[in-house]
């Protein structure tokens, strides 16, 4: 089965769908053959891309959607089933994430991470689930981290907080969902460089690339890219995934090996 073929005819929405990771994860998508919607903050970039896409005679869709919001999820859900059909794919990809030390955690840093990574990734979930039962199938793939099972250096706690709730909404979807035909997994990107790092200073960004031992080199130096996270998801998503649930599955370079 080609790459145009493992997601023809399903409908996959894709949170966070304008950033770097969104638009490589959307792309691919799309490219496999979904029809994709973009979820985003960001309405005017996701439009950019979905227009690109949708040129190329296989529809996509980009929505304003604060991920955050139970009610505009449910609108955003609720929209996309008009325009492309039954959601068979969620990826919950939007996030927030920042550089502070424990000390400097206001309230409003924990509960915004928390607003958007974890209560996001839930109420997407609970929005796209009645396709997913009613037809007995689909795939939920949750964008976690490598810094919700071992901290990353200059991180925000909140943030390996939020993803590690991630993580534990993963598995006991899983569980709840099996009966159904629904596969929940988690994908754990380690260093990725996008432009959310831009925010980090040359010496910030120096312990996350130190520890990476696979040495790939080249135009991208030592991290990975979003590509990388969006052909993880595409298999996730595909058939080829279909008895794989409950699992994280670590796109790191060898930062974190075993269990």
């Amino acid at each position: 089965m080609g790459r145009a073929e493992r997601l023809e005819g399903r409908v996959a929405v894709v949170t966070g769908g304008a950033g770097g990771f969104g638009r490589a994860i959307g792309r691919r998508l799309h490219e496999e053959g979904a029809r994709v919607a973009l979820w985003d903050l960001d309405e005017a970039r996701a439009s950019a891309l979905s227009e690109e896409l949708d040129a190329t005679g296989r529809s996509a869709l980009a929505l304003g959607v604060d991920v955050g919001d139970s009610a505009a999820v449910e609108e955003a859900a609720a929209a996309t089933r008009a325009a492309l059909g039954p959601i068979d794919v969620l990826v919950n990809n939007a996030g927030v994430v920042d550089a502070a030390a424990p000390w400097e955690v206001t309230d409003e840093s924990w509960e915004r991470h928390f607003r958007v990574n974890a209560n996001g990734a839930f109420y997407c979930v609970r929005a796209c689930l009645p396709d997913m039962r009613a037809r007995r199938s689909g795939k939920i793939v949750n964008i976690g981290s490598l810094a919700a099972q071992q901290g990353r250096p200059t991180t925000n706690p909140a943030y390996a907080a939020s993803k590690g709730a991630v993580l534990g909404l993963t598995v006991s979807l899983a569980r709840h969902l099996g009966e159904y035909g629904i596969c929940v997994n988690a994908i754990n990107p380690g260093f990725i460089r996008t432009e959310i790092h831009d925010q980090f200073t040359p010496e910030g960004l120096a312990p996350l690339t130190a520890d990476i031992p696979l040495h790939r080199g080249g135009e991208h130096g030592q991290h990975g890219r979003p590509e990388d996270i969006a052909a993880a998801v595409a298999y996730l998503a595909s058939p080829d995934a279909d008895f794989v649930s409950g699992e994280y599955l670590s796109v790191n370079g060898a930062t974190r090996t075993g269990s």
